[in-house]
């Protein structure tokens, strides 16, 4: 189960913010999401926290991204916590736009060692 509500808004914030990634977080994260897609463990919500904490940069405006969404939602309530039968859909979400960035940034590459 997730319910830090700041992941549970990182699918959103990887949407919208995913400039913020260099292609190194991008694999690294794919990496994370695939071993957690199958098999969640218990600790799920701090594994995630650890590779936030390895990025300072991007933790830092997954912050701003929450603060921001909490006061434009005002007086919405919560979102609840993502329940464990909801996690593969959860990581199949997070990494539909870490994939395609990824392959574009490949097919980029590609056409320019043409």
């Amino acid at each position: 189960m997730i319910s830090d509500p700041k992941l549970i808004v990182f699918p959103d914030f990887l949407k919208t913010k995913l400039e913020l990634f260099s292609r190194q977080d991008l694999q690294d994260l794919d990496q994370t999401l695939a071993l957690l897609e199958n098999n969640p463990p218990e600790n799920v919500e701090e594994i995630l926290r650890n590779w936030f904490k390895a990025r300072l940069k991007i933790r830092d405006e997954l912050n701003k991204f929450y603060d921001i969404c909490r006061k434009e939602l005002g007086k919405v309530p919560p979102t609840p916590p993502i329940q464990q039968d909801r996690l593969s859909n959860w990581f199949q979400e997070l990494r539909k736009p870490v994939k395609d960035k990824l392959k574009s940034e490949s097919n980029q590459n590609n056409t320019n060692d043409l």
